[in-house]
């Protein structure tokens, strides 16, 4: 294991959630991100170059499919989504986790990552709403004209501006790549600093899942 990952989760995490939830966080966010790229990767086994964008493009569904199916069984867990849309987002204990990809290496983590540069419109709506005051980052890449993304992304933060107390925003990052699997996988907060751009604030690098380990064919002899 990486000296970065701690044994089990850290005191933000305790505290932002409780022992018990934490110790779920800590396992079943790398499991969740890890089976979202499985899944596409089965699903598309030959379209590696394709498959980079697809891991990277912020409405991949995957990640926020499979971050419900883990962490929507919690104890006090709400899922939130809208019909006939992508995104779903699970809130815990006043918290909304949004999964990121932050890269395709191992040897970066999130925490060296610059934050908002490649977020896309729900992340970038839920700080501006939820997070803490900042301003757009020269660095931030513009987002494309979509309509339909804008109109999805509205949806769901009228859901959430309807929770009180106002949630707070966790990031779930991490790093895959279609050949690799899953590389990385964090849990972050981000924070304001006092020229108006967004730093983190907390971050806790998980460990990632076991591998899994084919099970040999049985031969058959004649």
């Amino acid at each position: 294991m990486r000296p970065d990952v701690l044994v089990g989760p850290s005191d933000w995490l305790i505290e932002q959630f409780g022992d018990k939830i934490a110790d779920e966080l800590w396992t079943r966010v790398p499991e969740a991100l890890s089976t979202a790229i499985d899944r596409e990767v089965h699903a598309h086994p030959a379209m590696t170059q394709t498959m980079e964008r697809v891991l990277a493009n912020p409405r991949w569904p995957l990640p926020y499919e499979e971050l419900v199916l883990f962490l929507g069984t919690l104890p006090g867990a709400e899922i939130i989504s809208v019909p006939r849309s992508v995104y779903q987002l699970v809130l815990i204990n006043g918290h909304v986790v949004v999964p990121w990809c932050y890269g395709q290496s191992a040897r970066l983590s999130m925490r060296d990552a610059e934050v908002g540069r490649s977020f896309g419109r729900l992340a970038r709506e839920l700080l501006r709403r939820f997070g803490p005051p900042w301003r757009r980052s020269p660095v931030e890449a513009p987002l494309p004209l979509d309509a339909v993304d804008e109109r999805e992304v509205a949806k769901i933060c009228a859901s959430i501006a309807q929770i009180a107390p106002k949630p707070e925003v966790v990031i779930a990052g991490y790093a895959g790549a279609p050949n690799l699997g899953l590389l990385r996988a964090c849990l972050g907060e981000v924070k304001s600093t006092d020229n108006g751009t967004l730093n983190w604030s907390h971050l806790d690098d998980l460990p990632l899942p076991p591998p899994v380990i084919p099970r040999p064919r049985r031969m058959q002899f004649p």
